[in-house]
């Protein structure tokens, strides 16, 4: 473990005192006075006092080899590697032999890490003695232990032990070499022997405490630590790893009291801080812990154990970007720690990107290693990558590695069932028997059940949950949706009813009961559901929403709106009801009033992707398109792994033109998804829109290679082609489509292009056939309606409107257009037809054109004439209803301004289609 805390405070205390020895009593002392004071402080373990008088020495005679050479082995006591160096190096330039300093020198260069110069520089010679011979293949053997050459090292610290049998320190590397062979009886074996030297036992029962903790006996490793603190009271290893082992078991008390010491002894030190941190992210403060830490973190950035300590306070804070922050560091400091790359794996995924956590743990070799939970995590980021194979692969290794992990095992039969896999239940049902499950694995088991129809087996089940863990509104939910299965509706409600004793404000059963009342067709019952949790929880937000969906179910829009205005009032930070609000008033067109509520749901969760979104799309709707890329970029940086949030980017590029940044934006969502089907349209348009048909009609093939079973990719193919005249390619295109599953856009462009080809038998027999099989197709209906008028085949016309009108009595554009016919057919049910639709929409100027112009046909000029005015005055580009216009004014008498109207329509448009009765007209005035 690392000395550093002890270096700092010591550095601090010597520097201190060193500025303020000429003015203490014990100025007027001899060299070798402080000597003998220096050996006296440390005969009593306080190596700092002995720093100062050997300082002070010095003073007294800077080249005094003894007191250089005393320094450097107290400095290699307290863990003060490159002081040590520095002192050992002057002892042998004042004439200290090599052979004297080497060992020391050696250990300076071990504690700084100087593996290479160690071996470089640390070499036994003839004149060496076998003490110190030992040494150097004990240091040369940690050394090498420390680069991972095991097999050398263990042979060095053989040969130490040969050469030598009285150094403690080559028993600590053959107790490494043991456990690295996991011998554990031969490490402890090792231990034992060091343990009977008089020499540094602390430092021997620190490691039989690791070994110990290793070997998963908590208990007796704390009784190790403690026998190094009765040996040496302040080492800090010892006082440390008692804190750590009593703070994870929950013992707080003698973890508190360790702690006070180590603050007493270090003061504002590294491990004292970290330590703080630890102890309150223990207790839940975890604000508290953050700020111990950030001071761990002010005296040494790259202190591995407080930086994963951060990450795990910053996601227990909810700021999962700050916790990568910490984590990503923690990697860098420690690239292959499993630990660390786990952490800021789980993070990642967390955070919505598991192609990153994936990549996180790409340094772990999964043949080889023994972690569980690396292999459940690995299991869980397959799957939300939908890799169910990889992931079942995963967590049978994890579970086999841990076979008492009721979560595991749960997490294998989740896997399986996705899989389809029949031992999917058998997995879950073992995880449900375990001792100290939670409910997950039941739960999983009944929700299963329940969707494969067996509801006495979930019945049964759920009893067995319910003897588990006690009544709960949640189980007699469960109970009610099974008996609600049986088609038992009494009894599911009962049991809905049961779940609301328990809890009046429990939601989901309120939420069901209000399903069965709507069955009923009881919409006032199913209100009171909601009304009576709001009775007991005034606040309650799901039920504010739900009221506002039963009202808008209504069609109660003032209601609907005043529900979710409640619970935006009653919850300041929820997003809920703004988002919901913002979205209605948009689709209403009340686009200003959307943005106000929009920007409320941003300042209430400025950094929430959902509200970013929502003030993003009103901004586009209302043409501000450069506030909404300001809104979708940040929304961008916020959900960087969010395919959708690049799309919304795009759009509002597009809009403002940005083609080119459009375009990266486009291609950064597919880099992370590569099949976002909404991206590749897009990105299909603006090849389109740039006429880059070719680019355009690979990205549509791409599309039906990674989504064979959607439509999409083919319709978006046939556009191309039928856009280029190739027909019977298009043709070809739109058949395929429809064979996935398309619908009724893709049948009129199926027709269209069989028309366009000369098809017509075919083309009749495709909406025929489609209309067999859709009666109610009211889309290719209107399509067959208006086909038909524009190939005078009338009759036919009327009836595919007269089936519409049918459906949908009061479509104004239905009416207007079957009155158009029923006037060049003659029928009477013009006009009345015609009234209707100005009845429904006066405003209209196509349905004032249409009555208009029937007025005028049977007779009554003067009226047409009013209603045609107006027409005109709205749509005065209209080549057609200008002429019913001038027609209108012809046969009212006014015929100079009817001669005005034909001259400048005619020169206008001069091939319109009545282009022919214009002229004549204009020639009889």
């Amino acid at each position: 473990m690392s000395k550093h805390p002890i270096t700092l405070v010591i550095a601090l205390a010597i520097a201190t005192s060193v500025a303020l020895s000429g003015c203490d009593s014990t100025s007027s002392l001899t060299e070798q006075e402080h000597i003998q004071r220096a050996k006296d402080f440390e005969d009593k373990g306080n190596l700092k006092g002995s720093i100062i008088e050997l300082k002070n020495a010095i003073q007294k005679n800077p080249n005094s080899p003894q007191v250089r050479l005393l320094l450097g082995q107290i400095y290699l006591k307290v863990g003060m590697g490159a002081e040590a160096e520095k002192e050992l190096t002057q002892a042998e330039k004042l004439g200290v032999s090599l052979e004297t300093i080497k060992p020391h020198l050696g250990e300076a260069l071990l504690l700084m890490g100087e593996y290479k110069r160690l071996l470089d520089e640390i070499q036994p010679s003839d004149q060496t003695s076998k003490i110190n011979l030992a040494r150097i293949y004990q240091l040369r053997a940690d050394s090498l232990l420390k680069q991972g050459k095991v097999k050398d090292a263990c042979n060095l610290f053989q040969q130490s032990l040969n050469t030598d049998k009285s150094n403690p320190a080559t028993y600590w590397g053959l107790a490494r070499c043991a456990v690295a062979e996991r011998d554990m009886q031969k490490a402890q074996e090792w231990l034992d022997i060091a343990l009977n030297l008089n020499a540094k036992q602390a430092q021997t029962w620190i490691l039989i405490g690791d070994l110990k903790q290793l070997n998963g006996n908590t208990d007796t490793s704390l009784d190790a630590y403690s026998n190094a603190l009765k040996t040496d009271p302040d080492n800090l290893d010892a006082l440390q790893n008692r804190v750590i082992i009593n703070t994870r078991f929950g013992r707080m008390e003698p973890a508190r009291i360790d702690i006070e010491r180590i603050e007493k002894l270090y003061p504002k030190s590294l491990i004292a801080n970290y330590l703080q941190a630890l102890f309150r992210f223990k207790e839940g403060k975890f604000p508290e812990a953050r700020t111990a830490l950030q001071e761990a973190l002010k005296i040494d950035p790259n202190h591995l154990p407080s930086l994963l300590l951060g990450g795990s306070i910053e996601n227990q804070l909810g700021n999962l970007q700050t916790a990568e922050t910490h984590l990503n560091k923690a990697v860098r400091v420690a690239p292959r720690n499993g630990f660390a790359l786990q952490m800021l794996a789980e993070t990642q995924l967390r955070l919505g990107r598991p192609d990153d956590a994936e990549k996180t743990l790409a340094p772990i070799d999964f043949v080889k290693t023994k972690n569980a939970g690396i292999h459940a995590l690995a299991g869980e980021i397959a799957m939300v990558k939908k890799d169910f194979t990889k992931a079942a692969e995963h967590l049978e290794k994890a579970a086999q590695l841990s076979p008492d992990s009721a979560a595991i095992l749960t997490e294998l039969g989740v896997v399986r069932l996705a899989q389809g896999d029949q031992r999917a239940m058998a997995d879950l049902q073992a995880a449900a028997a375990m001792r100290g499950s939670d409910s997950r694995a039941d739960t999983l088991i009944i929700h299963n059940q329940i969707r494969l129809k067996q509801f006495d087996a979930a019945l049964a089940s759920i009893a067995s949950l319910e003897k588990k863990q006690g009544a709960s509104p949640l189980i007699w939910n469960y109970r009610g949706a099974a008996y609600l299965g049986k088609k038992d509706t009494a009894k599911a409600r009962e049991s809905f009813g049961q779940a609301l004793k328990l809890d009046p404000k429990f939601f989901p059963a309120a939420a069901n009961l209000t399903q069965l009342d709507l069955t009923d067709k009881q919409p006032a019952a199913a209100r009171k559901h909601f009304e009576a949790i709001l009775k007991a929880d005034p606040k309650h937000l799901d039920a504010m929403l739900a009221l506002a969906d039963l009202s808008l179910r209504e069609k109660n829009e003032k209601a609907y709106i005043g529900w979710l205005e409640k619970a935006a009032q009653a919850h300041p930070q929820a997003l809920q009801p703004r988002v919901a609000l913002a979205r209605h008033l948009l689709a209403k067109g009340d686009k200003n009033k959307a943005l106000i509520i929009a920007r409320e749901a941003v300042n209430a969760q400025p950094n929430h992707p959902a509200a970013l979104n929502a003030l993003g799309s009103v901004q586009l709707a209302l043409g501000d398109t450069t506030n909404a890329i300001s809104t979708f970029t940040t929304l961008t940086q916020k959900s960087n792994q969010s395919p959708d949030a690049h799309l919304q980017l795009a759009k509002a590029q597009i809009a403002n033109k940005q083609f080119a940044n459009a375009r990266s934006s486009l291609k950064r969502a597919l880099q992370i998804r590569p099949d976002h089907l909404p991206s590749q349209e897009a990105l299909l348009r603006l090849e389109l829109q740039e006429n880059k048909k070719d680019a355009a009609v690979q990205i549509a093939q791409q599309m039906q290679t990674q989504h064979p079973n959607s439509p999409l990719g083919f319709d978006r193919e046939g556009d191309i082609l039928f856009s280029q005249k190739r027909l019977a390619q298009s043709i070809k295109a739109y058949e395929q489509a429809l064979a996935k599953g398309a619908g009724s856009t893709t049948v009129v462009k199926l027709h269209r292009a069989n028309h366009a080809a000369g098809n017509t038998k075919e083309s009749q027999q495709i909406l025929n056939d489609w209309l067999k099989k859709h009666p109610n197709d009211l889309i290719v209906h209107s399509y067959a309606a208006e086909f038909n008028a524009s190939q005078g085949r009338n009759d036919e016309a009327i009836t595919h409107y007269q089936f519409i009108l049918r459906q949908t009595p009061n479509h104004v554009i239905t009416l207007n257009n079957l009155a158009s016919l029923y006037l060049i057919e003659k029928d009477k049910r013009a006009l009345v037809t015609a009234e209707q639709a100005l009845k429904l929409a006066p405003g209209n100027p196509g349905v004032q054109d249409t009555l208009g112009w029937i007025l005028v046909e049977q007779g009554k000029p003067q009226k047409g004439l009013e209603l045609l005015s107006k027409a005109v005055a709205k749509m005065p580009k209209a080549a057609a209803v200008r002429y019913h216009h001038a027609v209108a004014l012809a046969r009212t008498g006014e015929k100079t301004q009817a001669k005005k109207e034909l001259e400048k329509l005619l020169a206008e448009s001069p091939k319109f289609p009545k282009a022919e009765a214009a002229k004549a007209l204009l020639g009889s005035l």
